[in-house]
């Protein structure tokens, strides 16, 4: 029985080259048809040009206060913990929301852009605006979007794009065109490592190249500010209860004083506890001083210490090669789907015919 259903598969395996030889004429044909559509599909396409920035992000910002300072400040009793680099809220797996954020959009669209050639050198705005190439497709699938927004939509005058963080009016093409520059640029994080691979894709190398640098360049000055304006508003407050500690130790050090002038030579016991307990608050308000100055000088050294938030380890270079369109692998794909696609045909025609006859 085993026997001849592998007979029966044979047979239909043989059958169904014997179909496909038969029909080779026709199945090469369509695959030469296919293979010419590639490549006009493939050089109608303009080329892409993808340049890499890859960065590690530094964790030793508050590690280093903690590390360097930390045996003289566990000497002074003093806990750093509350002053580490732990509690930054900006984690890596954040920065690619922190790069497609409207603000550091609107940052990188006033850049001055050239093109590998020279032959344009205008704002990264009007290249992205006025300056892309086109498949020949697209403009006759656009034509009747374009028909429809000169009849029913009203023109709207492009106005500068504020960048100090007011309230951001964009225009719906000002709006689309950040959309394009957000899907330029791709940030991808290595949950493994935390390295940070930064992409930013365009139709000129050398443009490429230079949105990266400063893309990167921004990143690490927001990620910088933002930790600045951290450890320098730590600083403030703990200034602040430096103040109020200093302030609370002089009274109750002017107290004990002037109380201990008034009763000299007085033995009895009510002023003797009361010269206690005015030496008791003293002495607490001297400890809480001495504790908040030494943390006081703990927040300086933060303030003034200086560590890049990022080493690129491999900045942007002007890419030789295009990313994109990869004619090679668009013309075999093709290929493979006229092939399958006529054989498919030929084999569902041939089942139809026999089970007709049948």
């Amino acid at each position: 029985m085993s026997e001849n259903k592998e007979n029966t598969q044979s047979t239909d395996i043989i059958g169904l080259l014997l179909l496909l030889w038969d029909k080779r004429k026709r199945i090469v044909i369509n695959c030469f048809i296919a293979f010419a559509f590639a490549v006009v599909v493939a050089f109608s396409i303009p080329k892409q040009y993808t340049s890499t920035v890859v960065m590690a992000p530094e964790f030793s910002s508050g590690a280093s206060v903690s590390g360097s300072l930390g045996t003289l400040a566990s000497m002074a009793g003093v806990n750093l913990n509350g002053m580490s680099g732990n509690e930054d809220a900006l984690y890596p797996e954040l920065y690619p929301q922190i790069v497609s954020s409207t603000p550091f959009l609107c940052d990188l669209i006033s850049l001055q852009v050239e093109t590998k050639d020279g032959e344009l050198s205008t704002s990264l705005y009007e290249y992205l605006e006025k300056h892309q190439k086109m498949a020949w497709w697209s403009h006759i699938t656009s034509f009747p979007l374009m028909m429809v927004q000169k009849l029913f939509m009203e023109n709207v005058v492009d106005t500068v794009m504020p960048t100090d963080g007011a309230d951001m009016n964009l225009t719906r093409k000002q709006y689309l065109l950040l959309q394009k520059l957000d899907k330029a640029i791709v940030v991808n994080v290595d949950k493994g490592n935390f390295v940070i691979t930064l992409n930013v894709t365009t139709q000129d190398p050398k443009i490429s190249a230079y949105v990266a640098n400063v893309v990167a360049d921004n990143l690490q000055k927001y990620i910088g500010t933002y930790r600045s304006a951290k450890a320098r508003k730590d600083l403030i407050y703990t200034e602040q209860l430096y103040k109020e500690a200093q302030e609370k130790y002089y009274t109750a050090q002017h107290n004990y004083a002037e109380y201990v002038d008034k009763h000299q030579g007085v033995v009895k016991m009510q002023h003797q506890i009361e010269e206690k307990r005015l030496s008791n608050e003293q002495e607490l308000a001297f400890n809480v001083y001495n504790q908040i100055s030494q943390q006081l000088e703990m927040a300086r050294a933060k303030v003034a210490e200086s560590t890049p938030v990022c080493v690129v380890m491999q900045p942007a270079i002007v890419p030789i090669k295009a990313s994109s369109p990869k004619k090679m692998m668009m013309a075999a794909l093709y290929v493979f789907l006229a092939f399958f696609g006529t054989s498919a045909w030929y084999v569902v025609k041939d089942a139809i015919i026999k089970s007709d006859k049948q």
